[in-house]
């Protein structure tokens, strides 16, 4: 009975270690975690600078490129008809609509940015959130063990040749003294 102790005290001992290294290993991962997801929720980032030149660069350069296309053949019309101003107004009319475009795909980056930017902030919310969760489920459920661990030492502890004797004794006791009030 005494390896029946022994084995519930070293149950009890592991389940506190257990419990031990979950919270010193959540509390190393939330260490690195916790600021990451911190700072994205507080100072999201969007896009880099670089992508967002790179993206605006991509849609100027489409309407630009059009633009030219459009001036280098209205150029080369007027050459041939020999009418340089007959090609004024269309001329006006593309180089506003490639502005128009440019601006548009401005707009659109900038609010593709902006989208990016609250999505960053729920993700670090939920993040945060998810470390908490998470840290301490481990540490807790290993914590709980402790209890039943517990009960099992003691119930493990209520047997043996003392307790065995005591438990003997003790029934004689009581039937002894069930046999002298019979006998009264």
């Amino acid at each position: 009975m005494r390896s029946a102790v022994n084995q519930a005290n070293q149950a009890f001992t592991g389940a506190q270690n257990t419990a031990g290294n979950e919270g010193g290993q959540a509390s190393s991962i939330e260490g690195n975690l916790t600021p990451f997801y911190t700072e994205e929720m507080l100072h999201p980032q969007g896009y880099g600078q670089q992508d967002l030149s790179a993206q605006t660069a991509a849609a100027e350069g489409g309407a630009g490129g059009a633009a030219s296309a459009f001036t280098g053949q209205a150029a080369q019309r007027a050459g041939v008809s020999r009418n340089a101003g007959g090609f004024q107004a269309a001329l006006s009319e593309n180089s506003r609509n490639a502005a128009r475009g440019a601006a548009q795909s401005a707009e659109q980056i900038a609010a593709n940015n902006a989208d990016l930017k609250q999505k960053q902030i729920q993700q670090g919310a939920e993040g945060l959130s998810g470390l908490h969760k998470t840290d301490t489920s481990a540490m807790l459920e290993a914590m709980g063990q402790e209890a039943p661990d517990i009960n099992s030492e003691v119930n493990a502890g209520n047997s043996g040749w003392l307790q065995n004797t005591m438990g003997i004794l003790n029934s004689l006791s009581g039937g002894a003294s069930a046999a002298s009030k019979f006998l009264k």
